[in-house]
C-alpha cells in the first residue's frame, strides 16, 4: 500500500511533485472541493499557506501521520490538536541551509523603503487620474540617513548589506548577536531605544516569539523621529498595530509599509475589517501589501524543492 500524498497549494513545483512520488502517491491540490473531498484518504499533507488546518479541517483527515509545510512559521496549524493525534509536523527550519539562499524578504524590504520614501503608489496614481505632480511627489534620498535594523540574523544582515549600498548608516539592535558580528556586517550595535531614535528608517526582521510578540508599543513609536518611517515585514503581531495607527494618524512617523497583518489568514479575510487597511485607502503613508516577502518564483521554487526533500527523507524513516 503506498501512502497517499496530498498537495494543498493551487501551484506546487513539478521536480518537487516527482522527488515526492518516490514515496507515495501524489494528488495535486485541484481546487478547495477537490482538496477537501481528498483529504479523509490523505496520510501526508504537503503545505504553504492556502489552507488553514484548524481542528475542523484536522477532523476530516483520520488517516493522517504528516503536515509538511513550507514555511518558517506555523500558524495555519492547530499545533495542540496535531499533538494531541500524534500527527508529525514538518517545516522549514530558521537555521535551515536552504534559507541563506532566499533573499527574497530582504530585497521586498528595499523595495518597500523605496516605494514609501520616493511616494511611488501615490504618483502612479496621480498619473494614472491625469495628474503630473513632481513636487507633491518627489520624496526623500536615502544616502547620508540612518538604517535601523532590529533583528541581525539572516535577512537583517542582507538588509544591512543593501542599505550601506545606498550610502546609509546602519545602526542594529539585536540582543543575541555582538557587537563585533554585527561590525563585520557593516552595523554599528545599538539600543533598542537609541535605535529609534536615531534611525531614519526603522526595519523590523526579528524571529516572532513569545519574547518579541508586542515588543514595539506605543512608547516605541514616541521615541521615533517624525521624518522616518517604519518597516515590518516579519510578522504583524511584533508591533501593536494599533500603537502604530495612532503614531501615524498623530504625525508622530512620517509613515509605514508592511508585508504581513496581526491575525492573517490564508484567505486573506482579515484585510477586510483591519484598520490599518482602512487608514491606507485614504492616506498616502502607508504601504500594506499581501505577505509577499518569500512569494518570489524562486524562493517559492526552493522550499517546495527542500519540504519535498523533508517530507521524503520523514516518510523513509516511517514507512507505512
Amino acid at each position: 500500500m503506498k501512502r497517499v500524498i496530498l498537495i494543498a497549494e493551487r501551484e506546487f513545483s513539478p521536480q518537487a511533485m516527482r522527488m515526492l512520488a518516490r514515496v507515495g502517491r501524489v494528488i495535486p491540490f485541484g481546487s478547495r472541493s477537490v482538496f477537501f473531498k481528498n483529504l479523509p484518504r490523505a496520510h501526508v499533507v504537503v503545505a504553504g499557506l492556502e489552507v488553514n488546518f484548524t481542528k475542523a479541517v484536522l477532523d476530516r483527515a483520520p488517516r493522517l501521520e504528516l503536515v509538511a509545510s513550507r514555511t518558517t512559521q506555523l500558524r495555519h496549524i492547530d499545533r495542540a490538536e496535531t499533538a494531541r493525534r500524534g500527527i508529525a509536523v514538518v517545516h522549514i527550519k530558521g537555521d535551515s541551509p536552504v534559507l541563506r539562499q532566499i533573499p527574497s524578504t530582504a530585497e521586498e524590504t528595499f523595495a518597500l523603503v523605496l516605494a514609501l520614501v520616493r511616494n511611488i503608489p501615490w504618483a502612479m496614481r496621480s498619473l494614472e487620474a491625469g495628474r503630473w505632480e513632481r513636487r507633491r511627489y518627489g520624496g526623500h534620498e536615502l544616502a547620508g540617513k540612518t538604517f535601523g535594523v532590529i533583528g541581525f540574523g539572516r535577512l537583517g544582515s542582507y538588509v544591512a548589506r543593501y542599505a550601506r549600498a545606498f550610502g546609509m548608516r546602519v545602526i542594529a539592535y539585536d540582543p543575541y548577536v555582538s557587537a563585533s558580528a554585527m561590525a563585520r556586517g557593516g552595523a554599528r550595535r545599538a539600543g533598542l531605544n537609541a535605535l529609534l531614535r536615531a534611525a531614519d528608517v526603522v526595519s523590523v526582521h526579528c524571529v516572532y516569539s513569545d519574547r518579541t510578540a508586542g515588543m514595539l508599543g506605543a512608547r516605541h513609536f514616541r521615541l521615533m523621529k517624525p521624518t522616518a518611517v517604519f518597516i515590518n515585514t516579519a510578522r504583524g503581531e511584533i508591533a501593536d498595530e494599533s500603537a502604530l495607527l495612532a503614531a501615524l494618524k498623530a504625525k508622530r512617523i512620517a509613515g509605514a509599509a508592511v508585508d504581513t497583518l496581526a491575525g492573517e489568514t490564508p484567505d486573506g479575510a482579515h484585510v477586510k475589517t483591519h484598520p490599518l487597511v482602512d487608514y491606507a485607502r485614504t492616506h498616502e503613508n502607508m504601504i500594506i501589501v499581501p505577505h509577499l516577502g518569500g512569494a518570489t518564483r524562486e524562493a517559492t521554487e526552493k522550499s517546495m524543492l527542500h519540504i519535498a526533500e523533508l517530507t521524503v527523507q520523514w516518510c523513509r524513516r516511517h514507512p507505512l
